[in-house]
């Protein structure tokens, strides 16, 4: 099965607990997976080479292929909760929003 960027956004969609789509929008999540792919880029170039085609310009559309290994999805999806959570009441949500954006550090390093 391939992924996709909306893979990604509806897994960011779980822990934000926002399933029927009421708090964020598929364009603003969007928007954060896309940025959480050159944070990646940018830590692991690595992952990208032989790839000059699916290399992330920020400008990816929900159905755009995921270009990573699938254990990357997860990944780029805590990311995109993080984001998410720090648009939020920053003092009722920091804890669990940095939470969030250390699991991305963590996987995304080499």
């Amino acid at each position: 099965m391939a992924f996709t960027y909306q893979s990604v956004v509806d897994l960011a969609r779980l822990p934000l607990n926002d399933l029927d789509k009421t708090r964020y929008s598929d364009a603003t999540l969007l928007a954060f997976a896309n940025h959480g792919m050159l944070q990646v880029l940018k830590r692991r170039p690595d992952l990208f080479v032989g790839q000059f085609a699916s290399l992330p310009d920020a400008e990816k559309v929900l159905a755009d292929t995921f270009p990573l290994p699938a254990g990357y999805v997860q990944t780029v999806a805590d990311y995109v909760t993080a984001r998410a959570e720090m648009t939020d009441d920053e003092h009722v949500n920091s804890g669990r929003a940095a939470a969030f954006g250390q699991l991305f550090g963590a996987e995304a390093q080499p």
